[in-house]
């Protein structure tokens, strides 16, 4: 077995630890974050790519298909919130709820479609799920909303690192 440690691994390293390091000053004032975010991680280390245009490239389809998700998702739990509100009855509400995460799901790939979010259409879905059904009943907005800051965090720290230091080593 072979093991090689190029530059991408050396840079998806490095984002990773930009992420952690912005995310943990990021904590210093707003200390009732969560320790690790997950999805900045996630695409700290996704969107390093083999050229820092496609990582300009795909970052930015990934942040537009992301506030489509965003957008959707708030719309959409608003909506599901309100309607729950005047149903009676658990099984009927579950009904609604799925309807509801259906229906945001269907709007964000639409949307992403449309917006020419290429390969990233079911980015915008996903974050349209997870704004749907991973909350607490009181900060539904505030949880959809720290996806998407993290998101931002993981794709611009990789955008950083895989600019900074490819233009490092052109010189």
């Amino acid at each position: 077995m072979k093991f090689h440690i190029g530059m991408r691994k050396v840079k998806s390293l490095i984002a990773l630890a930009a992420t952690f390091i912005i995310w943990q000053l990021i904590r210093v004032f707003l200390p009732m974050l969560e320790a690790h975010p997950i999805f900045a991680y996630i695409y700290s280390v996704i969107e390093i790519r083999e050229t820092p245009d496609k990582t300009k490239k795909f970052g930015r389809l990934r942040i537009k298909a992301t506030f489509i998700g965003l957008i959707v998702g708030l719309v959409f739990i608003t909506l599901s919130v309100f309607v729950a509100s005047k149903i009676n009855g658990e099984m009927w509400q579950l009904l609604t709820e799925l309807l509801f995460i259906l229906l945001a799901t269907l709007f964000s790939l639409l949307i992403a479609e449309n917006a020419k979010c290429e390969n990233f259409c079911g980015i915008a879905a996903i974050i349209s799920i997870i704004c749907m059904v991973s909350h607490n009943e009181e900060d539904i907005y505030l949880y959809a909303i720290m996806r998407v800051a993290q998101t931002l965090i993981g794709v611009f720290s990789a955008m950083f690192i895989n600019v900074f230091i490819n233009n490092k080593e052109k010189k």
